[in-house]
């Protein structure tokens, strides 16, 4: 009985032993196609993330030029509006110097006239005077010696007079003209600068909204129009230091024709002083103021 039960557990063993390895085997199998499994997964989340991720830049790429897009498109609209205001308001400056210009003009014109008139009564009655005085000269005049010396003196006097005047009248006469073709020119100047900076200032602005439909960088449309914009300031500027020289030149004209009313002053004076003195020779010392 011993000996067979002791068979019995050889053969068991003998069965066992033979069943290990295929059972090993089974177990190594399902373990490599489970981490074949595993590999497949792991490679397969690993493309759904950088297909998620590839996803994202591109969705994040999208937005950001769409809000460059946006930002280039704002820009542009208020850039734009911005010149256009600027413009509207060169517009406007350019009507208020016109007006200032017209101002000046009229104004000058009121000065002169009322220059004139008063030199027209300061005239006069320097006219009455001396026929005041020449009455009274003829009513003391009580030889035929005095009454030629009156005569004489009164026609010394006149062509005097009459020649200062004319004197005066053309040194007035020539530095108005003077003064007009200076401010003229300088009118023609600032109009031009004006007209030049206008006309700067719309390339400039035609040039940026082109530049902005090209979709260039706001910094781009930004600095070019800066640039021209520059170059305007500075050929205004140039034409504005040169109408600042009128006042040295109206100066210069005013400072001549003082010098040529004070001759025609000085050879009147003259001429009266010795017309005086043949009068006081005439009369005698004391007989005439």
């Amino acid at each position: 009985m011993m000996k067979t039960v002791s068979n019995f557990t050889k053969v068991l063993v003998g069965v066992f032993a033979i069943a290990v390895p295929y059972t090993v085997s089974a177990a190594m199998l399902n373990n490599e196609e489970r981490q074949a499994a595993r590999e497949a997964k792991m490679e397969e989340r690993q493309n759904m993330r950088q297909e998620n991720m590839e996803e994202r830049q591109a969705d994040r790429s999208t937005k950001m030029e769409e809000r460059q897009a946006n930002r280039q498109e704002k820009f542009c609209e208020n850039f734009t509006a911005r010149m256009e205001d600027m413009k509207s308001k060169l517009t406007e400056r350019k009507g208020q110097f016109t007006d200032r210009k017209k101002k000046r003009v009229d104004y000058l014109d009121e000065k002169r006239d009322t220059r004139d008139n008063m030199l027209t009564e300061k005239r006069e009655e320097q006219d009455a005077r001396r026929n005041a005085w020449y009455e009274k000269l003829e009513a003391a005049a009580d030889t035929d010696e005095k009454k030629a010396a009156v005569v004489a003196f009164k026609k010394t006097i006149e062509t005097a007079a009459e020649t200062r005047r004319t004197a005066v009248d053309q040194a007035i006469d020539t530095f108005r003209k003077s003064v007009d073709a200076a401010v003229t020119a300088q009118k023609e100047n600032r109009a031009g600068g004006i007209d030049t900076f206008e006309a700067i200032v719309d390339t400039a602005l035609s040039q940026a909204k082109k530049d902005c439909a090209d979709g260039k960088s706001a910094e781009t449309v930004r600095s070019t129009f800066q640039s021209s914009l520059k170059s305007a300031r500075n050929t205004l500027q140039s034409e504005r230091q040169e109408g600042e020289k009128l006042g040295v030149i109206i100066k210069d004209l005013a400072e001549k024709r003082q010098a040529e009313m004070k001759s025609a002053l000085d050879a009147f004076k003259k001429t009266t002083d010795q017309a005086r003195a043949d009068l006081k020779a005439a009369f005698g010392e004391g007989e005439i103021e």
